[in-house]
């Protein structure tokens, strides 16, 4: 996996079974997408998320470097990422919450990033 940035290395991992093998920060199921354009769109500071998530500082700044260095992989995952939510959104009988998803009683693909 090409992260660029030395912390990158040490914070972020893809898992082909995990998120739809998305870059994650290692250890969790939070995608480098959702913690970074969180930052990157100004809602929140990296401090903030990783007190938000229990995770540290240092990782959130990796997820922010790794989203910044793979534009395209990062647009990629957006566009998933949409395209998954108007599915959910024409088609009721989606389970897109913990609890739909429980009472699916299948592992479907994750909306997050």
């Amino acid at each position: 996996m090409r992260t660029g940035q030395p912390s990158t290395q040490k914070w972020i991992t893809t898992t082909p079974t995990v998120l739809d093998g998305k870059p994650r920060v290692k250890d969790t199921r939070l995608g480098v997408h959702f913690l970074a354009a969180q930052v990157v769109d100004g809602e929140s500071d990296p401090q903030a998320i990783a007190e938000q998530y229990d995770i540290s500082t240092e990782a959130v700044r990796a997820a922010v470097d790794y989203y910044q260095s793979n534009p395209e992989k990062m647009a990629s995952i957006e566009r998933q990422r949409k395209a998954l939510c108007e599915e959910a959104e024409r088609n009721p009988a989606i389970p897109t919450t913990p609890a739909e998803l429980e009472a699916f009683g299948t592992k479907t693909r994750s909306v997050s990033d």
